[in-house]
């Protein structure tokens, strides 16, 4: 997919957010520990969910998607043992999503089989240590042969697992295996982040027992019997701080319904160093029109740096390096901290005519004043990334093509849509 975006545009209106990408690519594969049907609502139409779908299907599910209720009902009850096919991990079809089939597999079927690196976005090495640890613990075991994975979950139990480090995806796995150990299972360094928070709500309302929910150690009383329920899953904090940021950068004013304002609070106060004050009239979340981003003076250089949450997510660090390009003068750092590959793309902004200086693989300066202009422009397979060439496009001069952007339709069910339905000038070619 290339976009064709016009510059020079200001964005105004309200917008509904999808529900969150992160939170279903988790509660799809949960749905394994349930042998009755389970109905999601609030789904997105995303590519990760349409793949999650096809392996789930494969599995022996019984699936109906309303697409137009983003509704979405699973009957796992004739599911049977596959091994997850090469093809479903891999580069030009698979998502990283699917590791997290490993934890309600090995719980429903005591093993699982899987290609050794699943796909998804293009930030670098990410390895699977803290998952393998995580099971290990548990008492699976673990074996890895040419390039594949065998995990055996026959004597596995309940214990305490010390997470390697604070992954979201083996954070989930762990509770989704621990769900179905009886007794007590502590998990220590958990991740906290809103959508492992959703995992968690949605497990106890069908009558699991996790305590501990939002902290970094979380206590599982596994062995309970699972319910049928419905569930809701949670609006998308990405997909929310995109239209906060389009609205910042381009001046308009732009009202985002279904904010939940407790998820944001770092994430506005990165806004605020670039001068855009986020407004809140209870769940609607508002960005206030005739703002424009500044890059504010400190007594230290402004630093915008992605850390673990409740901190600024990582994967959102992109949406404000085009705020600092909007921005008359100064100079702001960017920090990923986390993937080594994760700011490489940023060398394409230079062809809009930015003035960007890498540091080094983790580090990059934005200089504001910058004159930019339309370019034809290459998106790496990272949404967020794909995202902020696609905002910067619409500040330049002129028109631009974003190539290759389909990484947005991982994240953003109607992207291209819902720009236009905010006055945006904007088509897929």
């Amino acid at each position: 997919m290339n976009l064709k975006i016009t510059g020079g545009q200001t964005l105004s209106g309200t917008i509904t957010p999808s529900g969150s990408k992160n939170s279903v690519v988790a509660l799809l594969p949960a749905t394994l520990l349930f042998d009755q049907k389970i109905i999601l609502k609030h789904v997105p139409d995303i590519t990760d969910v349409t793949r999650l779908v096809e392996i789930l299907t494969h599995l022996g599910s019984q699936i109906s998607w309303d697409k137009s209720a983003c509704t979405l009902a699973i009957d796992n009850s004739r599911v049977s043992f596959e091994s997850i096919d090469p093809s479903d991990v891999s580069t030009t079809k698979g998502i990283r999503g699917t590791t997290l089939l490993w934890g309600p597999m090995l719980a429903r079927f005591k093993k699982c089989e899987s290609s050794e690196q699943p796909a998804g976005c293009t930030l670098g090495a990410r390895p699977l240590d803290a998952h393998f640890q995580a099971f290990f613990d548990l008492g699976v075991t673990v074996k890895s042969e040419n390039n594949h994975i065998f995990l055996d979950a026959s004597k596995a139990k309940s214990g305490q697992v010390w997470l390697l480090e604070t992954s979201v995806t083996a954070t989930e796995n762990a509770i989704m295996l621990a769900t179905s150990l009886p007794g007590k299972t502590t998990i220590i360094n958990a991740a906290t982040e809103p959508h492992v928070q959703d995992l968690c709500n949605f497990l106890n309302q069908a009558g699991g027992d996790i305590s501990g929910i939002g902290s970094s150690i979380l206590t599982v009383i596994g062995g309970k019997t699972l319910k049928s329920i419905e569930y809701s899953v949670i609006s998308d904090l990405y997909e929310i701080g995109t239209f906060l940021a389009l609205g910042a950068l381009t001046g308009g004013e732009i009202k985002v319904k279904n904010a939940i304002p407790q998820h944001s609070v770092q994430v506005n106060r990165e806004f605020a160093k670039f001068g855009i004050n986020i407004q809140y009239d209870k769940n609607l979340a508002i960005v206030p029109a005739g703002q424009k981003p500044i890059i504010t003076r400190t007594k230290a250089p402004l630093i915008v740096r992605a850390q673990p949450w409740p901190a600024l997510p990582v994967d959102m660090l992109p949406l404000y390096i085009p705020l600092a390009l909007a921005a008359p003068s100064g100079q702001a750092l960017f920090h990923n901290w986390m993937y080594e590959a994760g700011l490489f793309w940023t060398s394409e902004l230079l062809k809009f005519g930015a003035n960007l200086t890498m540091c080094d693989p983790h580090r990059i300066i934005i200089t504001g004043g910058n004159p930019l202009k339309g370019a034809v422009i290459d998106a790496p397979y990272i949404i967020r990334a794909a995202i902020a060439l696609a905002m910067t496009a619409m500040i330049a001069t002129g028109e631009s093509t974003i190539q290759n952007a389909d990484s947005i339709h991982r994240g953003h069910p109607n992207f291209v849509g819902n720009l236009r339905s905010l006055g945006a000038k904007i088509e897929e070619v």
